[in-house]
């Protein structure tokens, strides 16, 4: 019968045979496409960092000449530097001319009212805009005119 151990000639349960403990004779430990060696390209990390590199360049693309020479970093988790109206989020540092985005906390955003792919985008690139805007001391809806009047 399924799910039941043959019993030995003494009355006591025998132990389980060598295919079942290694799945009939397959890898006992199943890994991903990729394989142990290779990272996982659709990761955390690596989805992060590119959707923010790539809102990063779609805000330089749109402010190219206030954002001359100002660099956009990612850390883990905030580190209590710098200033910021959202300190959870993004760091601002005026004298070294840097933004840090902090990915922890833009990833696990509570705020969404979807939680999927593409509203996490979104809000990540609203984290981008919201802090070059705060960057550059200006009302987000006045530094792009135009760029939302078909809303």
């Amino acid at each position: 019968m399924f799910g039941r151990r043959r019993a030995s000639s003494r009355g006591t349960p025998a132990a389980p045979s060598r295919a079942r403990a290694s799945r009939h004779g397959r890898r006992p430990i199943r890994s991903s496409l990729t394989g142990p060696t290779l990272p996982d390209p659709e990761g955390r990390f690596r989805r992060f960092e590119a959707d923010a590199r790539a809102a990063v360049e779609v805000v330089q693309g749109y402010l190219a000449d206030e954002l001359q020479g100002v660099r956009f970093g990612f850390q883990t988790a905030p580190s209590g530097d710098g200033e910021s109206q959202l300190p959870l989020l993004y760091m601002i540092d005026r004298p070294s001319k840097s933004i840090v985005l902090y990915r922890m906390p833009i990833q696990r955003a509570k705020t969404l009212h979807v939680d999927d792919a593409e509203h996490r985008r979104a809000f990540l690139e609203y984290c981008v805009y919201r802090a070059a805007c705060e960057y550059l001391g200006a009302d987000p809806w006045d530094l792009v005119p135009g760029r939302f009047e078909h809303y």
